[in-house]
């Protein structure tokens, strides 16, 4: 049996690539322009990704480097695309969709698979994603996409994203669901497990203060915290409160100014999902990352567990 290889493009720490090294494929190059994640990614891989510009990357040359490349993934930066969008359809890096296709023409993969959050579906009224089905089935790919929640597929977390695999010699098929709703009915007929659980997750973990560090469990440290917000989160009920239940004197200056935004500085509930996990996931004043029951945001190894990282996956 041939060993099928991949690269990964927009491969930040690795988080793609660690899914598709457990399925059993060998990563051979990666690509980003952030060098402290590379770090990470070169750590945990033993591959040293390039470290560059992607718009600005000769992908014709890399691909007579690598030969044959079985696999491409991708995963382009999203944040124009989300629904916190400041720039929203202005900002450039939305057009890094067409770098990726880019990177399809040269490198020529059996089988190109690609990830973003789904506001990209409606993006410029579809125009990204109408060009990128368009422009992949001119390269002769068969294609399947649709929005797909992780949580679904085992991550105890509710992160909804289109996917999209495309193939040059078979139909693709989009995974099926292997988990649902604890009120669905295969979960009920025990057709699907029951999704997985912020206390499925982290309840092991021992306890830590606000800016503590764990001796032996790696990356399980937390973001110290100002006064006011301590005060503030001791007052917030546990598992599942909101900083609305909590007296309005404590909140900052700048939550009194208007009505909303209440999953900042919320605690996340035991026995549910978590909510979608962003970049500023350790600091409880990003969104609703407060520990369920521990007066602090949520540890470093506690957000990489809710994103579905093994506890020997190390971020440097």
């Amino acid at each position: 049996m041939r060993e099928l290889c991949f690269v990964d493009i927009f491969s930040g720490a690795g988080g793609s690539t660690l899914g598709f090294v457990q399925a059993g494929f060998k990563p051979v190059g990666a690509l980003d322009n952030d060098k402290n994640a590379a770090k990470t990614f070169e750590h945990n891989f033993r591959l040293e990704p390039i470290v560059e510009d992607a718009r600005k990357f000769d992908f014709r040359k890399w691909a007579k480097e690598l030969g044959d490349v079985h696999v491409l993934v991708g995963c382009p930066p999203c944040q124009g695309f989300s629904r916190m969008k400041r720039n929203g359809d202005k900002d450039p890096r939305n057009n890094l969709v067409y770098v990726y296709l880019n990177a399809v023409r040269a490198l020529k993969p059996e089988v190109a698979v690609f990830e973003n959050v789904k506001g990209m579906v409606r993006a410029l009224n579809g125009m990204y994603l109408e060009v990128f089905l368009s422009k992949m089935r001119r390269m002769r790919f068969k294609v399947a996409w649709d929005v797909l929640n992780a949580a679904d597929y085992g991550v105890p977390q509710r992160r909804k994203r289109i996917i999209i695999i495309a193939s040059k010699k078979t139909v693709p098929e989009l995974p099926q669901p292997t988990h649902g709703s604890p009120s669905d009915k295969r979960v009920k007929e025990g057709l699907l497990k029951p999704w997985r659980t912020v206390r499925d997750a982290i309840y092991d973990l021992p306890p830590l203060g606000p800016g503590e560090k764990h001796p032996s469990i790696p990356n399980h440290q937390t973001k110290p915290l100002p006064e006011n917000w301590l005060r503030l989160i001791k007052a917030i009920p546990k598992n599942g409160g909101s900083r609305k239940d909590a007296p309005k004197e404590l909140w900052l200056p700048c939550h009194r100014k208007h009505n909303g935004h209440y999953d900042v500085f919320g605690r996340l509930s035991w026995d549910k999902l978590s909510a979608t996990l962003t970049t500023g996931c350790w600091d409880p004043s990003r969104g609703r990352f407060v520990h369920p029951e521990q007066d602090r945001g949520l540890s470093l190894r506690e957000c990489a567990r809710l994103q579905g990282f093994p506890d020997s996956f190390i971020f440097l």
